[in-house]
């Protein structure tokens, strides 16, 4: 029998006046407003059914959500959402977060270079993950790359001042590529080693997997100047 996620319960202290809003005006060209009308759609329903707090941490690409309900779980005082294009893994994820009673959390099916501008104001996002992003290894493919200079633009233009970008991968060569783009972009700064953190960050499904098979994670720190 398959599950149909319920819908995470709102906290209602987060509809208090005071709290950014939304941009529901904000619309794209008309070939993406026409291709994407659905995804569009749902992310307007979403900001409009689901105020965001003043300080949100995000996660692209957040799978099943299990990295994102543990942070949850851990620091319950802060407000997570995860960003994920597959519809089966939000609605696992939105069922994870159900069960084991995760409330400052939530999780949307959209692609995150059109959910961003709409949902986040300029200074709202205070850490933004991105972990194991898909490597798109062919040369044509890589303007897909999440990690680009326009989307640094957009990630820049919605954090505030020493926000933190985490980055983690098991391709060296994709982690140097990462590297490369973001000590090129002026807003973004690697973050000194004495003030990485001390405690780890909870697992991916996926790197366990990884260091179960001894591969490195590679991972990257850096906070918005």
């Amino acid at each position: 029998m398959k599950h149909v996620a319920a819908p995470l319960p709102i906290d209602v202290s987060a509809t208090c006046r005071g709290y950014p809003v939304a941009d529901l005006s904000l619309r794209f060209d008309d070939v993406i407003e026409e291709n994407y009308d659905r995804m569009l759609t749902r992310i307007r329903t979403f900001a409009a059914e689901r105020p965001l707090p003043e300080r949100v941490s995000l996660e692209i690409g957040s799978n099943r959500a299990n990295f994102l309900r543990q942070l949850a779980q851990r620091y319950p005082e802060r407000f997570y959402l995860g960003i994920e294009w597959r519809k089966k893994h939000v609605d696992f994820g939105k069922e994870n977060m159900l069960e084991h009673g995760v409330k400052n959390a939530d999780l949307l099916q959209a692609d995150a270079t059109m959910a961003i501008p709409i949902l986040l104001e300029e200074g709202q996002l205070s850490e933004l993950f991105i972990l194991f992003p898909d490597p798109w290894w062919k040369k044509r493919h890589r303007k897909r790359r999440i990690i680009q200079p326009q989307t640094l633009d957009l990630f820049a233009s919605k954090m505030h001042q020493g926000a933190k970008l985490w980055l983690r991968t098991d391709v060296g060569t994709l982690a140097d590529d990462f590297r490369e783009v973001l000590d090129a972009h002026p807003e973004f700064e690697l973050l000194p080693f004495e003030q990485m953190p001390v405690e780890p960050f909870p697992r991916t499904t996926r790197e366990v997997k990884i260091l179960q098979k001894g591969i490195p994670v590679h991972t990257l720190y850096y906070v918005r100047r």
